[in-house]
């Protein structure tokens, strides 16, 4: 079920407008007669999108939306009223609003109208967020697999890889816990987030019992995963839902790993939002726990196994075990030769090629490589660096079927020989996710075009009749009309071109992008003149950002230049705050007044550059970075770019 919230002072509107739409079986209305009553529903209840009027007494609904910005800025909003002004639309979207839609006509296509953005607006938001987490999820995984490496101790190992997913995974809290054999009880283990005593209020058990028929002690007794997506409503949840939603914890699954074995156990995830862990999510975790299994599981038989003369045997065991089950492909390469010592049954079947068809080949000898020179630069690389990571690779099966991959590489000493170990990950269906998502934004766009393109022909029409009626009807008491239709058809104008500018925004999927590089490339273009411009971003800081990012950069070059009075050096720079990066931009001029810090913001600013401050902003936060001024006025203006944490990263140079 899908809960929206109505917002109107009309109770017959309430009424109406709640029937209608609950005529959709997904739907489900809470209803509000203002906006400071709304803000309470808010606080206690679960929301998922919200619908509200504009004209009501003691809040309007564009101070309601500011509110709700100021909360959540991704909880779809509509303004659905009375009120067809033009500037409350245009202030409704340069507030965050979703869609705008005026009240009046058939009530049936209305409605229907309604329904179709509320939805609209449901799969955008959930698009955007489904492409970020599934590639952080990606880095949780990885990083999962480099702690099992590194980390052969069963706590520490648990409680590094709760502090991974939490950090890189966005959840709400992760907690590990062992089933203590003789009571049954799951003991916790291992914990990251915000708890504080919230598992100690938990009965956690495995036995049939109250206390055991939670979604942790269920996912152990059965074992299977268990995920309640909705904690409000799921009955699973009902001994221990007023806990959870206390705590903010909307979404929630157990996997289950090492089972049958001295260290079975459960990591569980909370998730702040309901509806978090859709199939590919669930995949990816579960992956997840098959590899915890398969570390403790190799972990316990070497404890089983003590004896010195034995500790060869049982690490070739466990790399053994590693190796045959792992969810990726894997070539181990002799780096003396390059040739390929063995491979993995997962690349055997992702491939379709025997084992015999790797087995003593280089790389470059592979046919399934489509690119020869990539193998033998990349073996070439490996030698000197000892590492190398290519993101999207693509690979052909014996089948003719392409294939894309993240494929990493390290080299390891193993009894004084080294040898190179690839890791090669399917990445085909996050791809094509990717792609379908693009050609979504590019039909919207075209769209757009069309329609400007529409509007455009329509104002001209327009104005030819205007400027022919000015001619022949001239007259002093009609100048003051002339003149009100003509600048409010250059309005209609400028409304159309923001728009194509607004547009660009989110064309193009998010990448990784080199912050130094971005500022190297953008100082020339806006052509300082006599300022300097000083890059003390450090070598390989990246973000994940939108490609724009790089108009972002020079905009704020562009504007120091153009608006910050004598200034003669801006600086780039950056440093880590309570895990964020700040990217600072900073120059010495006049500064900007006090009072215009949060209207530089807003949409107008910018007009010389074509791309405002607005749309930077706008720019910066489909990927959750936010932009803020900080400067000390008549001391030079001070921007800080805040990149949260999993958005950006340190990424070793070649050489390096």
């Amino acid at each position: 079920m899908i809960s929206l919230l109505f917002v109107d002072d009309e109770p017959n509107i309430l009424t109406l407008t709640e029937r209608y739409l609950e005529r959709e079986p997904e739907f489900t209305v809470t209803t509000s007669p203002s906006a400071s009553a709304a803000l309470n529903i808010l606080k206690s209840d679960t929301v998922q999108a919200i619908i509200s009027d504009y004209q009501m007494p003691g809040m309007d609904g564009i101070e309601f939306l500011k509110e709700v910005r100021a909360i959540d800025k991704h909880i779809p909003f509509i303004l659905f009223t009375g009120k067809g002004r033009e500037e409350i639309a245009v202030e409704a979207f340069e507030n965050g609003a979703d869609f705008y839609i005026q009240k009046g006509g058939d009530p049936k296509s209305q409605y229907a109208e309604l329904i179709h953005k509320i939805k609209a607006a449901l799969n955008r938001r959930k698009a955007e967020t489904e492409v970020i987490t599934l590639n952080r999820l990606y880095e949780v995984l990885s990083a999962t697999n480099r702690a099992i490496v590194r980390i052969h101790d069963r706590n520490e190992l648990l409680n590094e890889i709760c502090r991974i997913v939490m950090e890189k995974g966005g959840f709400a809290m992760a907690w590990a816990g062992i089933v203590n054999p003789t009571t049954n009880i799951i003991e916790l283990t291992a914990t990251y987030g915000y708890i504080d005593g919230h598992l100690e209020t938990v009965d956690l058990s495995i036995d049939e019992i109250p206390g055991g028929r939670g979604l942790t002690g269920t996912a152990v007794r059965e074992s299977r995963f268990m995920v309640c997506n909705d904690v409000a409503t799921d009955p699973i949840m009902a001994p221990w839902r007023d806990i959870a939603l206390d705590w903010g914890y909307r979404s929630i699954a157990a996997f289950p790993f090492a089972l049958h074995s001295g260290n079975a156990g459960v990591i569980t995830y909370y998730a702040s939002t309901p509806g978090f862990f859709n199939d590919q999510i669930i995949q990816l975790l579960d992956e997840q726990a098959q590899d915890i299994s398969y570390a403790l599981l190799a972990s316990e038989h070497e404890r089983q196994w003590f004896s010195s003369e034995d500790k060869l045997k049982r690490s070739e065991l466990r790399y053994r075990r590693l190796f045959e089950t792992a969810q990726d492909g894997i070539l181990i390469l002799d780096e003396e030769t390059g040739k390929i010592v063995d491979a993995n049954p997962f690349i055997l079947d992702m491939l379709g090629y025997p084992l015999d068809y790797f087995v003593g080949k280089q790389l470059w000898e592979l046919g399934f490589i489509r690119d020869k020179s990539f193998a033998q630069n990349a073996y070439d690389e490996l030698k000197t660096n000892g590492y190398i990571r290519y993101e999207d690779l693509p690979l052909e099966a014996e089948d003719g079927r392409r294939i894309d991959v993240e494929f990493v590489s390290n080299v390891y000493l193993v009894d004084s020989k080294r040898i190179i170990q690839c890791n090669i990950r399917d990445i085909t269906g996050r791809i094509r996710a990717e792609e379908a998502l693009s050609m979504a934004n590019k039909k919207l766009n075209l769209l757009g075009s069309i329609t400007r393109h529409d509007i455009n022909n329509q104002l001209l029409v327009l104005n030819g009749y205007l400027e022919l009626l000015h001619e022949e009807a001239p007259g002093p008491a009609l100048e003051d009309c002339f003149a009100e239709i003509t600048a409010s058809s250059a309005r209609i104008a400028a409304i159309v071109q923001f728009s194509k500018a607004y547009e660009q925004i989110g064309v193009q999927a998010p990448n990784w992008q080199d912050v130094r590089s971005l500022v190297e490339t953008a100082a020339p273009d806006v052509a300082p003149g006599q300022v300097t411009v000083k890059n003390d971003i450090p070598a390989g800081t990246e973000v994940f950002a939108d490609p724009l990012i790089a108009r972002v950069v020079s905009n704020l070059v562009d504007n120091a230049v153009r608006h910050g009075g004598k200034i003669t050096n801006i600086r780039f720079s950056s440093e880590e705050r309570e895990g964020d990066l700040i990217i600072v931009c900073e120059d010495d001029g006049g500064g900007i007044p006090a009072e215009e810090k949060e209207n530089i913001f807003e949409r107008g600013y910018g007009k010389n550059t074509g791309f405002g401050l607005f749309l930077a902003r706008e720019v910066l936060a489909i990927t959750g970075i936010t932009i803020t001024e900080t400067g000390e006025p008549g001391k030079g203006a001070r921007f800080e770019i805040t990149v949260p944490s999993g958005a950006w990263r340190f990424q070793r140079a070649a050489g390096g």
